[in-house]
């Protein structure tokens, strides 16, 4: 059955979104008063391809920096969460292994933090699971698409997808100082790659957007690029 929704879908052309969408700025602020980044009053509204909100310490010598020392990653939640603690550290640990999949791409994972090291904590946030099967119908039947369209014109998400946030902060190793941090959101988009996936397949793929975006602006850093 799933395979016949499937090919409905690749021949009508129904899905063409991105994989993930960015969350509103609203949204997203509301995720700095869970108390895991050291002083949140640094942060200001990234640009486009940037977190929705960060702060990068201007004058910093990146090139000077030999390692990355990753401390595992935390699952924040509140009293209401449908996530059960074995599925929060499923979800922690697949962001971890992300992190340090591509952070080792620019700087080696080193297991000690001292002078030049690059402390690098994160921590999720906020995290919901999709419902696969609803938003398989929201995406064939007329009627669900356009009540999947007005939800995702108010709310900037989708009818039935997951979605996550992260909160990231990158010290020194020997000062403590606070170089960069970041908060970002989530949702799951509606592209045909979604239709199969599993509850928790949204928050993965945030996870390993936000795992790339990291190596990627660190690689810019230690090239030179611009602190902002």
């Amino acid at each position: 059955m799933l395979k016949r929704i499937c090919l409905l879908l690749a021949v009508t052309g129904l899905v063409a979104c991105a994989t993930t969408s960015e969350q509103s700025l609203s949204d997203v602020d509301k995720a700095t008063r869970s108390g895991f980044l050291t002083d949140p009053s640094l942060l200001k509204p990234g640009k486009e391809g940037e977190a929705r909100l960060r702060y990068v310490k201007p004058g910093v010598d990146w090139s000077s920096y030999t390692g990355i020392f990753l401390e595992p990653v935390v699952f924040i939640s509140d009293a209401n969460a449908k996530v059960d603690a074995k599925e929060q550290q499923i979800l922690a640990s697949y962001y971890y292994n992300a992190l340090r999949t591509h952070l080792s791409k620019v700087l080696p994972i080193v297991e000690q933090q001292g002078p030049h090291v690059l402390v690098v904590r994160a921590a999720l946030t906020n995290v919901t699971s999709s419902t696969p099967g609803l938003r398989t119908i929201s995406l064939i039947v007329p009627q669900a698409r356009l009540l999947d369209s007005a939800q995702s014109l108010a709310t900037d998400s989708y009818a039935f997808v997951g979605s996550a946030q992260s909160e990231g902060e990158v010290t020194d190793g020997g000062t403590g100082q606070i170089l960069i941090e970041g908060v970002d959101g989530r949702s799951g988009g509606m592209s045909l790659k979604d239709v199969g996936g599993g509850v928790w397949d949204d928050a993965e793929k945030a996870m390993d957007y936000w795992a790339q975006l990291a190596a990627t602006r660190l690689t810019q850093l230690k090239s030179g690029a611009p602190a902002s």
